[in-house]
C-alpha cells in the first residue's frame, strides 16, 4: 500500500474521530453540565474527552513533524528547488527557537484563577504562555506562506 493511501486513509479516520468527539461536546454535553469539585463552576460532560483528544492530536502532530522532519530524503532539501526555495524550506525549522525564546520572555507569571482554586506555578504559566504565544507567530508565518505560495511569486 503507498504511503499516501495510508496517510489518506489515517487523515480520514482522525477526522472522523474528531467529528464524533466534537458531537459529543457540543450535543450532548450541554445538556449535562457538570459541577466541578468546587461547586462555582459548570463544564459540559464531554470536557474531558475534547481535552485529552486536543492532547492526543498535539502529539500525533508533533511526532509526525519531528518524524518527517529527520527522514525527509535523509534531512536533505530537494535538488530541484531553486536556492531561495532551500533556505525557506529550513527557515520554519530554525524560526521555531528563536521565536520561543523571545516569546517566553513576553510570557506572564501572573496567577491565574482555574475551576479548582488559584495556580501560582510561575514556570508552568510563563511557559504555556510562550508555547500559545509561538503558536500563534508560527500559524500566522505558515498563513503567510501559504498566501504567497499560492499566489506565485515563488514560481521558477
Amino acid at each position: 500500500m503507498k504511503a499516501s493511501k495510508i496517510a489518506s486513509i489515517v487523515y480520514y479516520i482522525l477526522i472522523t474521530l474528531s467529528a464524533v468527539v466534537l458531537v459529543l461536546f457540543f450535543c450532548v454535553g450541554f445538556g449535562n453540565m457538570e459541577s466541578l469539585p468546587s461547586g462555582y463552576y459548570k463544564s459540559p460532560q464531554f470536557t474531558d474527552l475534547l481535552m485529552y483528544w486536543m492532547y492526543a492530536l498535539a502529539a500525533i502532530c508533533g511526532v509526525c513533524t519531528v518524524v518527517g522532519a529527520v527522514t525527509a530524503k535523509g534531512g536533505k532539501v530537494d535538488s530541484n528547488m531553486p536556492a531561495w526555495g532551500k533556505v525557506l524550506a529550513k527557515v520554519g525549522l530554525w524560526l521555531f527557537l528563536p521565536v520561543l525564546v523571545v516569546t517566553w520572555f513576553l510570557g506572564s507569571k501572573a496567577p491565574l484563577m482555574t475551576g479548582t482554586g488559584l495556580y501560582e506555578d510561575a514556570f508552568w504559566l510563563q511557559a504555556t504562555d510562550a508555547i500559545i504565544y509561538t503558536v500563534y507567530v508560527l500559524l500566522v508565518v505558515t498563513a503567510l506562506a501559504l498566501v504567497a505560495s499560492l499566489s506565485g511569486i515563488f514560481k521558477k
